[in-house]
């Protein structure tokens, strides 16, 4: 992804898709023959509608005896909501999907567990995935259970990479101390081990996100677009809307693009001219730091002199530009109109001093990599240097020292 872009708390979503992932891997059924035949279905019966168990844990035993005693999905879908186990707008039961691909439909449950459930909250739940057998349902998948995890959601059970197989998406909150991450999961029949499994093998993090499934270029495969706004808050810095885009490259779903919204702030346009440093553009980022310098229509945030330090920063960055383009004259020209701009003890003096540190390490060895050691020196004296820059609220990019001369 490039520099500066947000997504989202990624330690915090892998810890939750991991967790996930862990509970979710120790819930789901193993069977010793990988095959499953439409001959090894239940003879259709009337048994008698399941009596509600004591333990939500044990919902899913209950429904799959159900089943394989030939039981119908219509009467086990009024049994759950007589249960209260599902609600209208909570959870579902659909018999629609071949997941398995050996032509007989599944049976797709998502059910919430009634005792926990409170209005207009999140509630605890559960996604299972029930199929043909040994003259019998087994159940074939089914998603972690605990007090933390809530509710699965389907988001689409259908084709998502062209290969002719349906796939089952849902997403899934693990909520903690009032705290909730949301993970998006893309699952699909193994017909070798027998097993469902992701096509995500990373977190696709989708909390306070909204998610789009579509074929937007029009290759025949579909991506996952999660569009995140930031959060409503002062601290949280200057906001400005992304997307991750989520495609298949032919073995797994990937973070394929980032894509934000074009800038309205002016710590942003300093972000994609820093992207593109760090993508070795360093052409084009002449043109993008000048633009952080001189747009006067780009927005400050809360720092009165927020303009004068940020036009010194990105003319050290032009300076650093110029020199990997191996251009010593002209990088010595932006150190000379840094130097200008940027008298002994003003407020951008700092990047003056830290052009001229690179400058006296460049005049002495064109090794880029020596050069950035010494600049670094100096830059770890001024720590104020980074601090300013990291003073954008916890929504926008923190630097590093090696960042700021990344050669």
């Amino acid at each position: 992804a490039p520099f500066g872009s947000l997504i989202a708390p990624v330690a915090s979503a892998t810890a939750a898709f991991a967790t996930l992932q862990a509970a979710t891997f120790a819930a789901g059924a193993t069977f010793s023959a990988p095959l499953f035949q439409p001959t090894e279905c239940p003879t259709p019966g009337n048994p008698l509608p399941p009596l509600r168990p004591a333990q939500f844990s044990q919902y899913p035993q209950t429904i799959g005896l159900y089943l394989s005693q030939g039981g119908e999905t219509t009467t086990l879908e009024s049994t759950l909501r007589a249960w209260g186990a599902l609600i209208e707008g909570r959870g579902v039961l659909q018999t629609n999907a071949d997941l398995t691909g050996n032509g007989v439909n599944n049976i797709i449950i998502t059910l919430i567990d009634p005792q926990a459930y409170r209005p207009n909250q999140p509630a605890p739940g559960q996604l299972l995935v029930y199929g043909c057998a040994q003259k019998g349902y087994r159940l074939l998948y089914s998603t972690a259970f605990t007090p933390e995890t809530m509710l699965p959601e389907l988001k689409r059970v259908g084709n998502m990479n062209g290969n002719a197989q349906t796939q089952l998406v849902f997403t899934q909150q693990l909520c903690v101390n009032n705290n909730c991450m949301q993970t998006l999961q893309i699952m699909a029949w193994n017909a070798v081990t027998g097993a469902f499994a992701p096509l995500n093998n990373v977190p696709i993090d989708t909390t306070n996100a909204r998610i789009s499934i579509a074929d937007i270029d029009g290759d025949g495969i579909l991506e996952v677009t999660i569009t995140f706004t930031p959060p409503d808050d002062m601290a949280a810095g200057p906001p400005r809307r992304y997307s991750n885009i989520w495609d298949w490259d032919g073995v797994s779903y990937v973070l394929a693009q980032v894509r934000q919204d074009a800038p309205i702030y002016r710590i942003h346009a300093l972000y994609d001219a820093d992207s593109a440093f760090e993508q070795g553009d360093f052409r084009n980022v002449l043109k993008l730091y000048d633009r952080v310098r001189d747009d006067q229509y780009l927005q400050p945030w809360l720092d009165p002199n927020e303009l004068t330090t940020l036009r010194a920063y990105a003319l050290y960055r032009k300076l650093l530009a110029y020199a990997a383009l191996k251009s010593g004259g002209k990088a010595s020209e932006m150190l000379t109109q840094l130097q200008a701009e940027n008298p002994a003890g003003s407020i951008g003096d700092g990047w003056s001093q830290a052009a001229g540190a690179f400058m006296t390490a460049y005049n002495k060895s064109h090794v880029l990599k020596k050069v950035c050691a010494a600049t670094l020196d100096f830059l770890n004296t001024r720590l104020d240097l980074i601090s300013t820059l990291n003073g954008y609220g916890y929504a926008n990019h923190a630097y590093t020292a090696q960042e700021l001369c990344p050669f």
